[in-house]
C-alpha cells in the first residue's frame, strides 16, 4: 500500500539543504587550498621585493594553519547543513509511515466489523 506524498515544499527545502552542504564543502576545500598556498607564495614574492610583514614571520605555517582551520569549519558546516536536510526527510518518512499504519489499522478495523 502506498500513500500520496505530502509537504512538497519541505522536500524541496531538504534537497536544497543537502545541495548547499555539498557546495559549502567544495568551497571550503578550495579556500583551504588557497590559504595553504598563500603563505609560501606570499613569502616568495614579498621576500623577493624586500618587504617584511607578519605573514613572512609566520611563513608557510600560517597558510597551513589557516587552511586546516578553514577545512575544519567547512566540514562542520557541511555536516550541519546535510544533517538538517536529512532531518527533514526523516520527519517526512515518519509522517508517511504513521499515516500508512493508521490507514492499515482503519482498514483492518472496518473488515473485522
Amino acid at each position: 500500500m502506498s500513500v500520496p506524498q505530502r509537504f512538497g515544499v519541505l522536500r524541496l527545502i531538504g534537497t536544497l539543504l543537502k545541495v548547499l552542504a555539498w557546495i559549502v564543502l567544495a568551497g571550503s576545500i578550495l579556500l583551504a587550498l588557497v590559504a595553504g598556498l598563500a603563505g609560501p607564495i606570499a613569502r616568495q614574492f614579498l621576500g623577493d621585493a624586500g618587504l617584511q610583514s607578519d605573514l613572512l614571520a609566520l611563513g608557510s605555517a600560517g597558510g597551513t594553519i589557516a587552511g586546516v582551520f578553514l577545512m575544519v569549519i567547512g566540514v562542520v558546516a557541511f555536516l550541519s547543513f546535510y544533517a538538517a536536510g536529512e532531518n527533514i526527510f526523516l520527519q517526512l518518512a515518519i509522517e508517511e509511515n504513521t499515516r500508512m499504519a493508521a490507514a492499515l489499522l482503519l482498514r483492518a478495523a472496518e473488515k473485522s466489523d
